[in-house]
């Protein structure tokens, strides 16, 4: 079972042609709305692939929080912290490059605990609480870590990171998050036994002790890059529980993340047919 200690968040997503200059407008020209947050569509999309798994979070009172709940797939345990549940305004270009602005809500209170897992998936509350509250949860977890550090961790600089890092067994963190932290991946192997870094449209990249293991990107038409590491990291720790290769672990994180930016949501994730045909294709 993989649980994630992670915010949940609802995204209200509006389509625009391009970004306008600061002071100018922009014409909406389509909108959606779904249930998010990264770990959560982590655990989300591993449970359509018919892995176990749970989220530990919290909500507010409102509709926005049984939505949530009603179009997660995870099991979704919570503590109500606060009136409003957390909201994210999500704008997308043509493009499919996309801004955030968070209004964290009862993601700001990140006041859960977890009580069950095999594996653990932490993604940082928007909060300044977050750092604090998830030490002490994957410091008492007595199985396999996983860290997503985001920006809001990414930009504490390494040093501070390492208090995480010293109950971590692997990360997995974009380019831009890795460059961030300005650390080497032997600076991260002191601590953790896999980083995984992704790089956009070059691929994506796992570093070991015993080696590092590279693969490259699908060619694909971005229509929404909203979600598309969450994909990645939910095709990779599904191979990676199923004790695949590292490179076959990248390759369907690849996938998965080509799959998602060729379509709009943060949850457009190929569903266990699709991922088992694309297994047997390359291990043919």
């Amino acid at each position: 079972m993989i649980s994630a200690h992670a915010p949940a968040l609802v995204d209200y997503v509006y389509f625009i042609e391009s970004f306008p200059s600061l002071g100018g407008h922009a014409k909406i020209v389509s909108s959606t709305k779904s249930p998010g947050g990264a770990g959560a569509n982590v655990v989300h999309n591993l449970s359509r692939l018919g892995i176990e798994t749970a989220l530990f979070t919290t909500l507010g009172k409102d509709a926005d929080a049984i939505y949530f709940v009603e179009n997660t797939k995870a099991k979704v345990f919570y503590e109500i912290t606060d009136e409003l549940t957390g909201k994210v305004l999500v704008f997308v270009d043509r493009n499919g490059e996309r801004t955030f602005f968070v209004q964290p809500n009862a993601a700001g209170k990140p006041f859960v605990k977890v009580n069950k897992g095999d594996y653990l998936y932490v993604d940082p509350f928007p909060s300044d609480l977050s750092f604090e509250v998830q030490k002490d949860v994957m410091e008492n977890f007595g199985g396999f870590v996983i860290l997503n550090p985001g920006h809001l961790y990414a930009s504490i600089g390494f040093k501070k990171l390492t208090e995480l890092l010293n109950f971590t067994d692997m990360v997995i963190m974009s380019s831009t998050e890795f460059e961030m932290l300005r650390a080497s991946a032997e600076d991260f192997l002191n601590f953790v036994d896999y980083l995984i870094v992704t790089l956009g449209g070059e691929g994506s990249v796992c570093y070991t002790k015993s080696g590092k293991f590279f693969s490259e990107a699908f060619k694909t038409k971005v229509v929404d890059t909203t979600g598309a590491g969450d994909a990645f990291s939910a095709g990779f720790l599904y191979c990676f529980i199923n004790d695949y290769p590292l490179e076959v672990c990248l390759k369907v994180g690849n996938f998965c993340g080509a799959y998602n930016v060729e379509r709009v949501g943060a949850r457009a994730f190929p569903d266990l047919e699709t991922i088992e045909n694309f297994l047997a294709s390359i291990l043919r």
